[in-house]
């Protein structure tokens, strides 16, 4: 067996022996895992050397991805490795040399409580139409959640399904409902063809990765579409509820934008922010904000007056809505995370100090 190869197959090994949910390859350093949310070092591992790092990445992709990695100078993918564990795969130039990232997908679709996320991601995902948003950092389990909604509906209802991704994460099978997963760039060309198939077909519930740079394109193409008789649930990167909207809003150009706000205020039903941290005893555990789409926060959105947003998500508990730094109050007081931990993600630092005394 080739040195490459046994050291690939080392890595990816102690990667997943680790329970890790990333490895970090780059030329001239030391190999880094995530493991609990923390970045660690292979210490017995030794420096990688560019040479075997292009074997390595050459051992997996397929000669049309090669040709992608050599014109884009960045590609992501995801790969069966190793035999039988799931990844997703980002790999990447720095300094002119050779990078790449391993995200570790689960083996199998988990449930709403077994991510723990608030009831009121239940509720948004038997919705009949309207706009759902995932969102928050990389990494932070966005596609794991829609994942999660998808087959809460797909155990409990009949409904036709369909999802734009690039890269297919997790793959789902039909139960009650029957789901199709289409592949940007293999089964349609693009996001903006994928969303036109949808407008022409019965579709229920439409689920739309992040995909950023079709974004500005494609976004009042799915408010269209939530706006007819399909749940779309779409995936973007996003730190708060308000920053979301400012993204969506500003796919419009000036001329339009009071009607595009009248348009998200009446398909908007809800937002949810999340953030990973590590827990307490080993693993990590979600925080998520959680806004929904209440006539308050409608009135807000027609009239422009974002800024109101942070208040009515703290005072609206009683209509489900939770802010993110409750929620990391709440992770806190039930000893599932450090206070050092929820402090350094906190949104409003001041105000968590203040909430946790």
């Amino acid at each position: 067996m080739e040195v490459y190869n046994i050291l690939f197959n080392r890595l990816l090994a102690e990667t997943a022996k680790q329970q890790a949910s990333e490895l970090h390859l780059s030329v001239g350093s030391i190999p880094v895992i995530r493991k609990d949310g923390r970045l660690l070092k292979l210490a017995e591992e030794k420096l990688i050397e560019q040479e075997l790092l292009a074997q390595m990445v050459n051992s997996f992709l397929e000669e049309e991805e090669k040709k992608i990695l050599e014109d884009r100078r960045e590609l992501t993918t995801v790969k069966t490795l190793g035999g039988h564990w799931r990844f997703k795969i980002n790999i990447y130039y720095q300094k002119n040399l050779l990078a790449v990232s391993f995200r570790l997908i689960a083996g199998e679709t988990r449930s709403l409580d077994a991510i723990a996320v608030p009831k009121a991601v239940a509720d948004l995902s038997s919705l009949n139409s309207g706009l759902v948003v995932v969102a928050g950092p990389y990494g932070s389990g966005k596609t794991t959640t829609i994942g999660a909604m998808l087959e809460h509906v797909n155990q409990r209802q009949r409904k036709r399904i369909l999802t734009l991704e690039n890269p297919i994460e997790m793959f789902l099978i039909s139960k009650e409902s029957v789901i199709e997963q289409r592949l940007i760039g293999r089964d349609v060309k693009s996001l903006l063809d994928g969303l036109r198939y949808c407008q022409q077909e019965d579709i229920d519930i439409l689920a739309v990765a992040d995909i950023q740079e079709q974004f500005t394109d494609a976004l009042p193409l799915v408010l269209e579409i939530a706006s007819t008789n399909c749940l779309v649930l779409l995936e973007m990167s996003a730190d708060t509820a308000t920053r979301v909207i400012e993204k969506i809003l500003n796919c419009y150009a000036s001329a339009k934008i009071d009607s595009a706000r009248m348009l998200l205020a009446d398909v908007l039903e809800g937002i949810v922010i999340q953030k990973l941290l590590p827990k307490n005893g080993g693993g990590t555990v979600l925080a998520a904000e959680v806004l929904i789409g209440a006539s308050a926060i409608k009135s807000v959105i027609r009239e422009g007056k974002l800024k109101q947003i942070e208040t009515i998500i703290q005072t609206s508990g009683d209509q489900g809505m939770i802010s993110m730094t409750q929620a990391l109050v709440n992770l806190v007081r039930a000893g599932q995370v450090s206070q050092e931990d929820a402090l350094a993600v906190a949104p409003r630092k001041d105000d968590f100090k203040i909430i946790i005394k």
